[in-house]
């Protein structure tokens, strides 16, 4: 299993990819509100188990992914039903691209899983990025309310 996981590792994108999102998540948790803090579990928890459903053959549709990325757009559609700040909105909508990209994939198999990963990366970054709006906002509110 800890081989599965260092074939993770193997290309510099996922290493950075990997490691600002463990940074994102982990600001969330330390200078976060609750929202924030719910979220960088779940984007943890998500990529855990992302990870460990993944199978090695590249050529095939990843079911235990896609499964994995379904639940995480439903919590965070839940997420919007409550919240309403704009940069969950924004990675709600990265994140249901993320699954149409699964499903364009489901349909057409010849897309082939270069331009597949290279498309679900992209979204992935850009939900990414959101939430860092998200996390630094949470940070400036709690700074700006300090120092007044």
């Amino acid at each position: 299993m800890f081989q599965f996981f260092s074939d993770l590792f193997s290309i510099l994108p996922t290493q950075i990819a990997a490691t600002v999102m463990l940074a994102v998540c982990a600001l969330a948790l330390l200078i976060g509100r609750r929202l924030e803090r719910w979220l960088a579990v779940a984007t943890v928890v998500a990529w855990f188990i992302s990870a460990a459903v993944q199978t090695p053959d590249r050529a095939a549709v990843q079911w235990g992914i896609f499964t994995v990325d379904i639940v995480y757009l439903l919590f965070l559609i839940a997420l919007c039903a409550v919240e309403r700040r704009a940069w969950i909105l924004f990675m709600t909508a990265f994140q249901l691209l993320v699954v149409l990209t699964h499903v364009a994939f489901i349909i057409d198999l010849t897309l082939m899983q270069w331009s597949f990963f290279s498309t679900y990366y992209l979204w992935s970054d850009a939900e990414l990025v959101a939430f860092a709006v998200g996390v630094g906002q949470a940070g400036w509110g709690r700074w700006s309310a300090r120092k007044v």
